[in-house]
């Protein structure tokens, strides 16, 4: 077996072991990277890998929409789907421009938010935890 092989089925075992908060890192660690990926597919004029990095992105974003809980969340998880919703339009629309500058926004915006939620997720300082709405 290569090293790749190797390394593909570690991931996926992470995935199908790892905790919820420990999913969600990952789920955010893919979408920046695949929102990168995206990114610079365009820029470079490399629409196969454009468009397979954006369809990734895309669907992690809908994914964390559709993993929102809006009754423990409440008004946290509804501006998240909000956000979630706007990135998707977004990119939607940077795709028919191809436009760099609205997947350039769409990974800040992105970023933001998964700044957050490793904050959220690590904890205060104190070592206390608490609970995020997706």
């Amino acid at each position: 077996m290569h090293t790749k092989e190797y390394v593909g089925r570690y991931a996926q075992a992470e995935v199908v072991v790892s905790e919820p908060r420990r999913l969600l890192l990952l789920m955010l660690e893919g979408g920046a990277r695949f929102l990168r990926g995206a990114r610079e597919g365009l820029a470079d004029g490399d629409l196969p890998r454009f468009m397979y990095h954006s369809q990734k992105a895309q669907a992690v974003i809908s994914e964390l929409l559709g993993t929102l809980d809006f009754e423990a969340g409440g008004e946290i998880a509804r501006n998240l789907a909000r956000l979630y919703d706007f990135m998707l339009f977004h990119m939607t629309e940077g795709t028919a421009r191809r436009s760099v500058q609205h997947y350039d926004e769409v990974l800040r915006l992105f970023e933001t938010i998964a700044s957050a939620y490793r904050e959220v997720l690590n904890g205060p300082a104190d070592g206390a935890s608490k609970e995020v709405a997706a």
